[in-house]
Order: C-alpha cells, then structure tokens, then sequence
C-alpha cells in the first residue's frame, strides 16, 4: 500500500461528481489522461466523457480532473523550477505550485472544485524531509502545507465540509507504523482517528471511510484488507477476505460510487498492480479483465455501473496503453481513449 501504490490511491479519492453530457464540452472536460513518454516527456490531454473531442493541455503526469470538469491538476516533468501545474481544461495560461518541491502529485479535489490536496515528496530518504500534504485554494490561488511528514492517501468527505482524511506514517519503511487522521481543508481541527499503526490510504464515501488495514507477515509484504468505518473511527468491520499471496500487499479502495455501496480497488504488490470491483454490501470482489489480460482500475462512475480502467499500460509508456470503461461486475468494456494512460474522469 506504500509507494507507488499510494500515488495510484491518492489521486482517486475525489470522484463522484457528475460529467458532462456526452459530445463536445466547450468549457471542460469528461476525462483526462496522459499519452506519449516513449521517447519524449508525456503530455496531459483532456476529452469529453465518451473520448470524443481531444485535446493537448501540456506536459505532465498524474493528471487529476476536477469534478467540474474545467480544471487539471498534474505533476510536472522535465521541470526544475516547479512541481505541479493547473491547466484550465478549456485551455489558456496554465499556473505552476510548489517551486521548492522535489516532487509533487494532486490526490484529491474537494466535491466543489475549489480546493486540491496534494502530496509532497522529498528526494533524501531515507529521510522525511520535504514530505507533506498541501492544499491548493483556487479561489485565491494560494497553496498552504497542512501536513508535515510522510502521506499515504487523502480524499475529502463527500459532501459539503471540505474536510478531508488522510493517512500519516512515521517513516518510509514499508512496515512503519500507519494511522488515519480528519483535518480542515485549512489545516485546522486535526483529529487522529485510528491508533493501531497498520491504516492506510483512506477513500471517504457515503457510507463511511474505506481504508486499508494491515497484517505484518514475516519475510514478506503486510497483507492489507480493505475495512469500512465512520468518519469519527467507529464501526469498524472487515470488508474483503481475498487471498493474498507471496510478494503481494492485498486490495485497495481507489474511488466510491456516490451512494457509497461500490468500490473500484486495486490488487497491489511487487511488479503487480490489478483492477478490482467490490460490493461494500457483499464484500464480494471481482477481479476485473479484457479477454484473459488483467487491467489497471482508477475510478468508478457516479452510479456505480462502470469502472475506468486501462489495459496494457502497467510499467510502459503511456501511449502503448487503452483507457476503457467496463461494466462493474466485468463484461464487454468500451474504449474511450486509443492511446492513453493514467485517466481520471467525472462520468
């Protein structure tokens, strides 16, 4: 659940707002991705909701739309001088954050589209200096790190408080002590929420906070299970029970159906990143597939029917990959983008 794990987390766990109608979108967008990178830096793009309409916004990576749809959050590549950029999906002067960062990636828009979370991250570990979760207010286009230290996940309650979860490790190590906390998009009212040490990579939805909670294995990754409770810690209860195996880490929760009774979740492990479904009510999960060829998942539709998902992309270039959606309990997919990776979307 550590790594690049909690990117992948980290950057899904602000989905739920309706998209556009299908067809052209003149002032936003329906989903954004990342092609190129084969030989060359990769690009940000951004279509409407079926695919259709796209269009180059610059360079970059983990890109993350906003629920409205006029806005993209993505890393910066090739850039000394600042380390993420917002591009206006309709296009015009982009504005660049965080110029003494080593690496920063937007993991969480507010339902309302005002206020981004991201993750800083150093470049001396084993060292926690330069860690941190920030905010962006783009009202006022200010940006204000709330929290010092090493993050894993962050995704704002789904209504109207703009407060949001998070996750805060004492260390890089994979097995450091984990635990979830609440906090103001401000930075104001921090509560820790779990104590046990082994939370992580929270998803807030509807009916509560996913999360993973982790078991230490000897020689070999913890074993996460995805567990459901309240927003102040109470109700905890187990959700999934899948085997997990040698050199793997368990399921996920990557992104809530608005009702909060799906989740799109990922398999996740060394050299291993597979996309899930998983009934909240059932705890039953579906590892989903195109023909026998396992994808990556990174969200859900708002009511909760199809899954976005890529096929080809895991550890390449972002051009050799699809972005399609596929049915929740898997079935036929369709293609939304050709050539294309990392999507995120507000279908």
């Amino acid at each position: 659940m550590r790594g690049l794990t909690g990117i992948i987390v980290a950057m899904l766990g602000a989905f739920g707002a309706l998209a556009p109608a299908a067809g052209a979108v003149p002032n936003g967008a329906g989903i954004a991705y990342v092609t190129g990178g084969g030989s060359g830096l990769p690009s940000v793009w951004v279509a409407d909701s079926s695919g259709g309409g796209p269009r180059r916004l610059g360079s970059g990576d983990i890109p993350l739309l906003s629920p409205n749809g006029l806005t993209v959050a993505a890393g910066d590549v090739g850039s000394s001088h600042h380390a993420l950029t917002l591009y206006p999906a309709a296009g015009g002067p982009a504005t660049s954050y965080f110029s003494s960062a080593t690496s920063a990636t937007p993991v969480a828009w507010s339902p309302d589209s005002r206020y981004l979370a991201v993750e800083l991250m150093g470049d001396n570990a084993p060292s926690t200096a330069g860690y941190g979760l920030a905010i962006i207010d783009t009202a006022t286009g200010t940006e204000r790190e709330i929290v010092k230290g090493v993050t894993y996940g962050a995704s704002f309650e789904p209504g109207s408080s703009d407060e949001l979860v998070y996750a805060r490790a004492s260390s890089l190590s994979a097995t450091a002590a984990s635990n979830i906390f609440t906090i103001s998009a401000t930075g104001t009212g921090n509560t820790q929420v779990t104590t046990d040490g082994r939370d992580a990579d929270p998803v807030w939805g509807a009916r509560g906070i996913a999360y993973v909670h982790e078991r230490l294995r000897k020689d070999n990754y913890p074993l996460g299970q995805i567990w459901l409770m309240q927003p102040d810690g109470t109700g905890r209860r187990q959700i999934t029970h899948i085997a997990v195996g040698l050199l793997a880490e368990g399921l996920v929760p990557l992104a809530f159906s608005a009702d909060g009774t799906r989740l799109a979740a990922e398999y996740e492990g060394e050299d291993t990143a597979i996309g899930y479904s998983v009934s909240i009510l059932t705890g039953h999960a579906t590892q989903l597939k195109v023909g026998n060829k396992a994808v990556s998942a990174w969200g859900i539709s708002a009511g909760g029917r199809s899954v976005l998902i890529s096929v080809g992309g895991f550890e390449a270039p972002p051009s050799r990959a699809k972005i399609e959606q596929i049915p929740f309990s898997g079935g036929h997919p369709t293609q939304l983008i050709a050539h294309g990776n990392d999507p995120s979307w507000n279908l």
